[in-house]
């Protein structure tokens, strides 16, 4: 087991001290141990109801794409202290264009995971065969409706039969590269729940090797607009208590929140994703005061106190975090 799931292991270490402590003994060492999610363009081909690209306002300042040389840069700056990089966060990575320098870079210093999610309504079987060989291990697609008329609903612009099509293709290829996976991406509201009880009698057929079920959270302005999450609990077992059992009964690992999980008002846990999560975007460089052509990651966290404010959290009576809409998600 790598040493970021090791970290973030309820069933290893149960104490977020610890964990932290062990953030900061990696940070000191330079060594891996964040997460970097990369934005390389902000746009998006679809207007995704619960997601906030469906707010004109947000579409109209969201934009930007990361050149070449600033590609570059954050490589050189940021990929040999990462275990994992996620291409394509809030936006659509391929609108950037060939996204295999990017992989090749990650792959070439080192990243030990590689993932991209995306929306694949652009995404072709030739273009993701070259991802792979550049470097992707991971390809997760985003639906959020197990039939046509709800996906087409929330996912605005999208189309099903793109989404089935890509899902053959990603199946195809999965049996040319043994190692790659396919994950699925489900944001749950209630609208959507209740036909999760359909999931692999629609899409059984295809090589989904992880399932992941989000409940929908407010994480800007959207135009869906019900953040509830009374029908997810209330027919909890009927629908993602089964797709779980279906999940392990297939070896599909299954990421999702307990039952109990839904009503907890606080995460403390998520103060480990505070630590270990570095998000980057041709608008927003890491941090405010980050410059991405003079300084380096741990010049900068030096400049910060960064160290002293890890091991002043670490002794501190509490340990909330300001990331209150993270839920915990058990993996099956």
């Amino acid at each position: 087991m790598n040493v970021y799931k090791l970290l973030k292991s309820n069933r290893l270490i149960r104490s977020s001290r610890l964990k932290l402590a062990g953030i900061l003994a990696l940070h000191q060492l330079r060594r891996r141990y964040f997460g970097l999610f990369l934005d390389p363009v902000l746009g998006c081909n679809m207007r995704c109801q619960m997601c906030y690209f469906s707010d004109d306002d947000y579409r109209r300042q969201a934009r930007g794409r990361f050149s070449p040389e600033q590609i570059r840069l954050v490589a050189d700056k940021f990929f040999p202290y990462a275990l994992k990089l996620q291409v394509g966060c809030g936006a659509e990575p391929t609108l950037y264009g060939d996204l295999s320098d990017i992989f090749a870079l990650a792959k070439q210093r080192g990243v030990p995971y590689i993932s991209m999610t995306t929306n694949a309504n652009l995404l072709q079987k030739d273009d993701l065969r070259r991802y792979i060989l550049a470097g992707l291990d991971e390809l997760t697609l985003s639906l959020h409706g197990v039939r046509q008329a709800t996906y087409e609903t929330l996912m605005e612009g999208g189309s099903y039969d793109k989404l089935l099509s890509a899902m053959a293709a990603t199946t195809e290829l999965k049996k040319e590269f043994k190692s790659f996976k396919l994950r699925v991406n489900y944001t749950i509201n209630e609208d959507n729940c209740l036909e999760l009880a359909d999931f692999f009698d629609v899409f059984g057929h295809y090589g989904i090797d992880i399932l992941q079920m989000r409940p929908i959270q407010k994480l800007g302005n959207s135009k869906y607009a019900n953040f509830s999450h009374k029908s997810l609990i209330a027919n909890y077992d009927a629908t993602i208590g089964k797709v779980k059992a279906e999940c392990r009964r297939r070896g599909i690992t299954v990421v999702c929140p307990d039952k109990a999980d839904l009503t907890k008002q606080r995460n403390d846990e998520s103060i480990v994703f505070d630590y270990t999560y570095i998000y980057m975007s041709p608008r927003e460089f890491f941090d405010a005061g980050f410059s991405l052509e003079s300084d380096t990651y741990h010049a900068y966290r030096k400049r910060q106190g960064f160290p002293r404010q890890l091991l002043k959290r670490i002794f501190s009576r509490s340990l909330s975090s300001d990331n209150r809409t993270k839920l915990n998600y058990g993996i099956n």
